[in-house]
């Protein structure tokens, strides 16, 4: 939908084009202004495509006009009318880039065509092969923050299929192979110095993945990126030619003793700890930072991203010797149980995001991978049970809040329910009172989208019912309900099923005829009771609607 801004001070000329562009099949939305100022005001609240404007108006003439929309709207389309023909201010409009100059004497036909022609130039400009073009140049400047949002989001454990990561590699260019395993290498910066500035902490950091980039290049491709806690995060992969290529690619076991030759991957593992105790030492002596260094003890796949980063981070609070300037690997302690099941239930702030976006399917199953990670635990009151409990209490109360839920449900109190884990006889009982609320939730966001809808609608009808002899154009009647124009527009047809220039339309003629029919006012004092000051707009569109003048109508009815 194009947005056209018809602007004269003389009401006729405004009413008359606006009347014959709405009731058009054109892909337009009219405005009305009756002088430059108005026109502003409009102009500052909607982008506006197409400027239909008189020249000459007091306070501010449609080269003013003109001038002032372009400041706004820098791609917008003007067009000028005017009841003289004289050169000089043809020139002016060229210049200040109107398509378009009638004379008002031509008639609507030159109008029209004006318009056409503007929707004709805007349509050749926004060309989907442009548009295409305009988003991969964005996209190139915005590729390090998309990168590092993806792989974060990996990192938190959203899930990626195989075909999934190929694409977004190949859309954010990040420099490694989807398909084959990576290894993690993650640092903490122990110790910043006394000397640092304000700002200086991202600059330390891009220098520390400069030193690292020095030694690791040569033998591997990498991408590095900052996760939470001031973490930086290196994933890293042998280069097709270098010699620990095998261990990555072929999966190999690491035995515990086995030299570089026999087992490729413990000498990776060897490599990757004494390129770290460089990097370190390099860190302590040229930027004097202390920095702790934790390193993946061998490749893995892509879908353990996230248990291993977790197990990465814990060894810096659970690590040997002073807790600065530790260099360890995860080789020490294996994956438990338990840490698998944490590698799920960390997603489980995201059940947070499904609720609130209305995602069901999503959260369904998001919800039964975590709460089914939790297995059956012998007790609620210790463990991953009670972390997991009280993490949905947080998700859920803020939500049953909002739709004021926080009371009794099913014959339960819900607060008690939520509060105390030692309300529920056993994990499945718990999950079952959280799998019963999330359908209420649901239930509720559902009824409440519909219902507000609803009141929107009336509220709509009922200002086109009082004010039927006003102004009733899409701007003001989005104002009356504090939506945008064009949202409005949507919204209001796929409830009703027909758009709001129909339902008025449809309501003028209905009180028209009424009053054709039982009173004795004037035709164009009906016209004037429906919003029409012109009798013979009137009648035009009474006609247009019905097949007959409004006089004609009267008459069959005797």
């Amino acid at each position: 939908m194009y947005r056209l801004l018809i602007v004269d001070d003389e009401p006729i000329i405004v009413e008359g084009l606006s009347e014959l562009f709405s009731q058009s099949d054109y892909p337009l939305e009219v405005y009305q202004a009756f002088d430059g100022p108005e026109a502003l005001t409009v102009a500052r609240k909607l982008r506006i495509d197409i400027l239909l404007t008189d020249i000459e108006m007091p306070e501010m003439n449609g080269i003013e006009l003109q001038k002032e929309v372009l400041r706004l709207w820098p791609r917008c389309k003007s067009i000028f009318l005017t009841g003289y023909n004289e050169f000089g201010y043809i020139q002016s409009s060229i210049r200040g880039g109107a398509i378009d100059y009638v004379l008002k004497t031509e008639g609507d036909d030159s109008i029209v065509s004006s318009v056409e022609k503007a929707i004709r130039v805007i349509a050749e400009e926004v060309t989907y092969e442009g548009l295409i073009e305009s988003a991969r140049s964005s996209l190139k400047l915005a590729l390090p923050a998309l990168r590092k949002e993806y792989l974060t989001g990996l990192l938190e454990g959203e899930a990626s299929s195989s075909a999934a990561r190929r694409e977004r590699f190949a859309q954010f260019e990040v420099p490694l192979d989807p398909d084959l395993p990576v290894v993690m290498a993650v640092a903490r910066i122990d110790r910043w110095r006394e000397d640092r500035a304000i700002g200086d902490k991202l600059l330390f950091a891009y220098s520390i993945n400069n030193i690292f980039e020095e030694f690791v290049a040569l033998e591997f491709d990498l991408t590095y990126f900052r996760g939470n806690h001031e973490r930086l995060i290196w994933l890293l992969q042998p280069k097709p030619e270098s010699g620990y290529r095998q261990a990555i690619e072929g999966n190999l076991p690491l035995h515990e003793g086995a030299d570089a030759e026999a087992n490729p991957e413990a000498g990776l593992h060897a490599y990757l700890l004494g390129m770290l105790e460089s990097v370190q030492d390099a860190c302590s002596r040229y930027l004097k930072l202390a920095c702790s260094f934790v390193v993946s003890s061998e490749p893995f796949e892509w879908d353990m991203l996230s248990s291993k980063y977790e197990r990465l981070s814990q060894l810096f609070g659970r690590g040997l010797g002073l807790g600065s300037q530790m260099l360890l690997s995860d080789d020490r302690a294996k994956e438990s149980v338990d840490e698998k099941a944490r590698s799920k239930v960390k997603r489980i702030r995201m059940l947070d995001q499904y609720l609130m976006q209305k995602e069901r399917a999503k959260f369904e199953q998001l919800f039964d991978e975590i709460t089914e990670a939790v297995g059956e635990p012998a007790t609620l009151a210790a463990g991953l049970p009670l972390e997991v409990f009280y993490e949905l209490s947080a998700i859920f109360i803020p939500h049953l809040n909002r739709f004021g839920e926080l009371g009794a449900f099913g014959g339960q109190s819900i607060p008690g329910k939520l509060l105390s884990i030692q309300e529920h006889r056993s994990w499945r009982e718990a999950t079952g009172f959280f799998r019963e609320l999330a359908e209420l939730l649901f239930e509720r966001m559902e009824g409440g989208n519909e219902q507000e809808t609803s009141e929107v609608v009336e509220q709509l009808h009922q200002y086109v019912e009082e004010q039927i002899d006003g102004d009733l154009s899409l701007n003001r009647l989005a104002e009356h309900v504090y939506l945008t124009p064009f949202y409005l527009s949507r919204l209001y047809k796929q409830k009703t099923g027909h758009t709001i220039s129909d339902y008025i339309t449809g309501r003028r003629i209905e009180i028209a005829k009424r009053l054709l029919g039982e009173s004795h006012l004037k035709i164009h004092e009906i016209g004037m009771r429906i919003g029409y000051d012109s009798a013979s707009y009137f009648t035009r569109f009474f006609k247009k609607t019905t097949s007959l003048t409004p006089q004609e109508y009267r008459d069959s009815l005797k």
